[in-house]
């Protein structure tokens, strides 16, 4: 069962993410008055298929993604052009660079749409407290200690956590007055914001509760529930989410003992943590959340939070490219198709909220990934057409490349992420193997 649920996940989410890219590049096409001359969802060989009009729509075998075949193009080899009026190549410039950029485009705007919906329908997950459980070192040089409750952060009265790192992002690389309330009344703090803008000076306080128990990881196995309070890890007590995170943390394949309340009953139980790779970094996990709760919001504010976080994440994506790149991460974070497929079960077994937020970050991800210049990908037909546009600009007549010259581009794109499938299938094996 667990097998056919993670199947017909990644069918379905994959699926989906490819229609809605190639239907961006099919849309800009036909309303350019390109001829579009096959649809796929899949790669060759062809499955079935039928032809309405000039298109012959499909599902081929290979279900790892999809392309849109327009006259007077072709990804790999060399396409015969006529210079016909309904061509690629016959289009100026900017039209083409649009079809190109469109499947990209709509990849982040199914993305967006997921989490605008998530956010609209179920609401907001918000920390309703200002009582701080973590005090970073300016804040902690300041006075502040874990306990106090904040009341005003830059002038501004904030009554939720959300409101206090919203402050506090705005008013980094500057001096900011805390108010803070403790027994002795309300204190304030003189605080210069510098460092990592991304790691947050301050942690809300958290009981040490479960709040969520992920699917198949080893705190369901151990028997732990939603609502249970931890009292114990190895013997030692915890008095708030942030001391369970980092006990965890740092025993990553490691056997330890947690002690719980459930309803008043004592209970215990020894779980094997699961390993989380950052980067290089291991972390133990045994997959359990803190507790949040839900807010309304109004369609405004879910749309600006679902424009936010898809966003956050295009950025986060194109970091760890950059990351990649220069050697500061390690390869073995990339996942392949078995990998993303078991993500995806497992997010469905957390029901359709988990699994759609699982969607929307993999179509960024995949919207991120046409972009970047790689012959063959998106990214890399919009590079070479900039090129030539800026050559031209440059020596003030036409200039473009030979079709040799694009047709060997085009080889070397493919032969590069056939070596980048392999390494990351690689990836997936070895991490099946590790469990």
């Amino acid at each position: 069962m667990d097998f056919l649920i993670t199947l017909l996940s990644f069918i379905f989410v994959l699926g989906v993410l490819v229609f809605i890219h190639e239907l961006g590049h099919f849309l800009v096409a036909k309303r350019a008055g390109i001829r579009v001359e096959r649809f796929s969802l899949g790669y060759p060989p062809k499955m079935i298929g039928v032809t309405v009009g000039e298109t012959e729509y499909c599902i081929s075998w290979v279900p790892l993604g999809g392309y849109v075949k327009v006259a007077g193009m072709a990804d790999v080899g060399v396409e015969e052009i006529r210079g016909e009026p309904w061509e690629f190549t016959s289009k100026p410039v900017w039209v083409r660079m649009c079809v190109m950029a469109a499947g990209p485009f709509m990849n982040f705007l199914l993305g967006f749409f997921i989490l605008f919906g998530i956010i609209w329908f179920a609401g907001e997950m918000t920390i309703r407290t200002t009582q701080v459980g973590r005090v970073g070192s300016a804040f902690e040089a300041a006075g502040l200690r874990p306990g106090d409750r904040l009341t005003a952060v830059d002038g501004k009265r904030i009554a939720t956590w959300e409101e206090v790192d919203a402050a506090l992002s705005k008013a980094w690389g500057r001096e900011i007055s805390v108010e803070a309330l403790r027994q002795e009344g309300i204190q304030t703090f003189r605080v210069r914001l510098t460092g990592d803008p991304q790691i947050s000076p301050l942690r809300p306080f958290l009981p040490p509760e479960v709040g969520s128990v992920i699917h198949g990881l080893p705190a369901e196995r151990a028997g732990l529930r939603k609502g249970d309070r931890i009292l114990t890890i190895d013997g030692q007590s915890v008095s708030q989410w942030w001391d369970v995170s980092e006990r965890i943390h740092a025993l990553p394949d490691r056997t330890i003992r947690i002690e719980w309340l459930r309803e008043g009953k004592p209970m215990a139980a020894h779980i094997r943590t699961a390993v989380h790779r950052e980067g290089t970094e291991r972390e133990g996990r045994i997959g359990i959340a803190p507790p949040t709760e839900r807010a309304p919001v109004g369609i405004w504010t879910a749309a600006v939070r679902g424009a936010q976080q898809t966003w956050q994440w295009a950025g986060l994506i194109f970091d760890l490219v950059g990351r990649l790149i220069s050697g500061r991460e390690s390869g073995q974070s990339l996942a392949g198709p078995l990998t993303i497929a078991q993500m995806a079960g497992k997010n469905a077994k957390q029901g359709m909220e988990a699994l759609f937020g699982f969607m929307a970050l993999l179509s960024v991800n995949l919207a991120v990934l046409n972009l970047l210049p790689i012959p063959v990908l998106d990214g890399g037909h919009l590079t070479i057409m900039a090129l030539e546009t800026l050559v031209q600009l440059v020596v003030r007549r036409p200039f473009s490349f030979s079709l040799r010259q694009k047709e060997v581009l085009q080889q070397i794109g493919l032969g590069f992420l056939g070596v980048l499938m392999i390494y990351v299938f690689y990836n997936d094996i070895a991490r099946l193997i590790a469990g």
